[in-house]
């Protein structure tokens, strides 16, 4: 009997205001990585295929929050710019511990060999966010589908990104780029509820001031 394996499809939802050239999961794609995945039972999660009531913002979030939680891996379309649900489903995932693969080939809108950010040229871009969210940043689908069955052949080879690597960051920034960021520590040297409610959330933050 093949192993089951449930995948969410994080991406973008047609919407009728929206670039319709913008990238989505296509069947193509769901069928290229299904006969890739062919040793496996592969159940797709599509926030785009559904017949409830979408006039239900509650229930809408509820099925996409409940769908993430219940999948082996999420797999994010990010060829394109995304919207705010996108970002929320991969944040959702790594406070579940789930795994979160993404689609960003070098040169598309999240990944660049140059970028620029508030008038600072950066080589070798991928933005923060979706750097820090995703376990494995891929080329193409059949890049996708190999880190996947590596994934599910041997999870613990492959070290899953959960809710300390989000705290780590929060250290690690402290440690390493507080003491340049200039309007962030005059914040803290007149914000004392401010600077309370980080040493509640990071314990080590006070001695790091």
């Amino acid at each position: 009997m093949k192993s089951k394996i449930a995948i969410y499809l994080a991406g973008s939802i047609k919407k009728g205001h929206e670039n319709p050239k913008e990238s989505f999961w296509t069947d193509d794609d769901i069928n290229l990585l299904r006969t890739s995945l062919g040793q496996y039972d592969v159940t797709f999660l599509n926030p785009a295929i559904r017949t409830d009531d979408l006039s239900d913002p509650h229930s809408v979030f509820g099925r996409d929050m409940l769908q993430v939680f219940s999948c082996h891996i999420v797999f994010v379309d990010a060829r394109d710019r995304r919207g705010l649900g996108v970002g929320a489903e991969m944040m959702w995932a790594k406070l579940n511990t789930i795994p979160v693969l993404t689609w960003a080939p070098k040169n598309s809108h999240y990944h660049k060999d140059q970028a620029t950010l508030l008038g600072v040229l950066v080589d070798n871009f991928v933005h923060p966010f979706v750097d820090a969210l995703s376990d494995q940043i891929v080329e193409n689908l059949t890049e996708g589908a190999k880190w996947i069955k590596k994934f599910i052949s041997d999870p613990s080879s492959i070290e899953i990104k959960s809710l300390d690597h989000i705290s780590a960051a929060m250290q690690y920034y402290k440690t390493n780029q507080l003491h340049r960021d200039t309007p962030m520590k005059q914040l803290l040297e007149t914000e004392n509820e401010l600077t309370e409610r980080m040493n509640r959330s990071c314990p080590q933050f006070h001695a790091s001031l």
